[in-house]
């Protein structure tokens, strides 16, 4: 009895993605004339492991270098997928690096990722509203206006009491605090 598999099909090679002539360079030691300098520079900074090429960092292991398609599968893995919470692109960005690949446009690819996610767009924190200019809140003469609050502090305290309610007068700042065991409209 043979076992069942499921077949993935292999990802299909691009003819021409940006790892091409630095694998060529690993490789074979061939570039184009006019780029020989400049091809040296670059590939001082990739490695090729098992016919896989691979991007030194400094501070950073080993990033595996992939391709434009297999980027967007991890980018939307990595944005909405099943340990996904929707970051921004600076945040994928540097996830995507935590995993452990790299592709020369990653900020860019992050950025339009995000732009395009409808849920991201949807329940942004608007934090691109213009500025306004804050207003004082003025009280005419002194004890007019209050603000009153109720804190929860962790310990309870003499007679039960867990509560503290707090006033603060807008013209003289003045703080009143009562401690109270619950809080009813009577109590307040």
């Amino acid at each position: 009895m043979e076992a069942e598999c499921l077949a993935i099909e292999e990802e299909e090679a691009e003819a021409d993605n940006w790892m091409t002539p630095v694998i060529q360079y690993l490789t074979d030691d061939t570039c184009k004339a006019d780029q020989e300098k400049a091809m040296k520079q670059q590939c001082t900074r990739y490695t090729m492991i098992n016919e896989d090429l691979y991007q030194r960092g400094y501070s950073t292991p080993l990033l595996k270098c992939i391709t434009n398609k297999r980027a967007k599968y991890i980018l939307a893995e990595i944005h909405e997928g099943i340990c996904g919470n929707h970051a921004g692109a600076r945040t994928m960005a540097a996830k995507v690096l935590k995993a452990g690949y790299y592709w020369p446009i990653i900020q860019g690819d992050c950025a339009e990722y995000v732009k395009k996610c409808a849920k991201c767009q949807e329940f942004d924190p608007l934090h691109h509203i213009r500025p306004e200019e804050l207003h004082s809140i003025i009280s005419p003469w002194p004890f007019a206006m209050w603000r009153m609050d109720i804190i929860d502090p962790s310990s309870p305290g003499k007679g039960q009491t867990k509560l503290l309610l707090v006033g603060v007068d807008y013209f003289t700042k003045w703080i009143e605090a009562e401690p109270l065991a619950s809080i009813s409209a009577k109590n307040v």
